[in-house]
């Protein structure tokens, strides 16, 4: 906790974290809205000040894009004397400021969220944007990665072993001897069970159930926990990479099934740099990220006949109009199909 935050936020947050059991992720998101609407909140109060005075003032006043809320210290605001106008203004700020509609919609939300969690706890009687209209967020379909550039991913690894055992260094900093082997176990259980990155960094080696090849997700999105099935291949690699490990890593039950690179728990970074390295040395491409193996988990499951409610399940959805979206990625594929094998197409 920082100084500059205010205690109804410290509070909000520890709500979230201890009885809603939102992630790291969620947590610093729904932080960072709620420090970039402080500090728009002050620099438009400035701004009609100027005003008043008669000085020209446009509005609203747009967010400044590429500043970070953190370089300076954060002005102070009494959370109950915001006003449903005000929402509105900053609705249209974030919109005039050209930012990706989903953008837009997770600082609103983070917005909604904390006012929801104020008129819980009585501090403030009516929620200023419990009448906001949120303008349609775009439909974007999922990308996923076809089975041959799967497979060229998940052997890069291996392939960065080779190299390292025959002596050829590639540029930058030498990685450890075990870390393709924990990339190439990481990688498998991405995909083999479609989690989420911060699910596969919480793992310890007690959630791996290798008899009936499943792995048990604690704490996932929403506190609920869930069995996700593992193919064959991922638990051979996960047992390939413990037995790489250092003999002074932690090898108990509670240990993390994922280490970093001085025996400490792996974190999202690291597992996020590592795609990008294994995605170029595959000639993927640069933008692969860890979510893009989750899309391509569901997608594959769709395209080769698994219902809709298994997959849900799978991905530990909350609610199936969000696992619908893959059902488009099939669909508009099996249009392509259609359009360029039918004589009447």
């Amino acid at each position: 906790m920082t100084a500059e935050r205010d205690e109804l936020v410290t509070e909000f947050l520890r709500y979230l974290q201890a009885e809603r059991n939102a992630s790291p992720l969620t947590l610093r998101n729904y932080d960072q809205c709620l420090r970039e609407f402080r500090i728009w909140l002050a620099e438009s109060g400035k701004r009609q000040a100027e005003r008043g005075k008669g000085k020209e003032a446009d509005a609203p006043m747009a967010p400044t894009a590429g500043t970070s809320p953190r370089a300076s210290r954060l002005p102070s605001i009494d959370w109950r004397s915001v006003e449903p106008f005000q929402c509105r203004r900053y609705l249209m700020a974030l919109m005039q400021a050209h930012l990706k509609r989903a953008t837009v919609a997770l600082r609103i939300a983070g917005l909604r969220s904390f006012y929801r969690f104020l008129v819980r706890r009585g501090v403030v009687k009516d929620n200023p944007l419990s009448g906001l209209v949120m303008p349609k967020r775009e439909k974007r379909l999922p990308r996923f990665l076809t089975l041959q550039q799967i497979e060229a991913l998940l052997n890069a690894p291996l392939k960065l072993a080779e190299e390292q055992a025959g002596g050829k260094r590639r540029r930058g900093r030498p990685v450890a001897a075990f870390v393709p082997w924990r990339d190439k176990a990481m990688l498998e259980t991405l995909f083999s069970s479609g989690l989420r990155v911060h699910e596969l960094v919480r793992l310890n080696r007690e959630h791996f159930d290798f008899l009936a090849e499943v792995v048990v997700i604690a704490r996932g999105k929403g506190g609920k926990q869930r069995l996700c099935p593992i193919g064959r291949p991922a638990l051979d690699a996960v047992e390939t990479y413990w037995s790489k490990l250092p003999p002074d890593f932690p090898r108990g039950p509670n240990a993390p099934a994922f280490h970093g690179r001085h025996g400490a728990r792996v974190n999202v970074r690291e597992v996020q740099r590592a795609m990008k390295r294994y995605a170029k040395l595959a000639g993927i491409g640069a933008d692969l990220t860890p979510h893009k193996l989750r899309h391509s988990f569901a997608t594959h499951l769709l395209d080769a006949g698994a219902d809709l409610r298994s997959v849900q399940e799978l991905l530990g959805h909350a609610s199936l109009s969000t696992t619908q979206v893959y059902t488009h990625v099939t669909s508009a594929r099996l249009k392509q199909v259609y359009d360029k094998a039918h004589p009447r197409a």
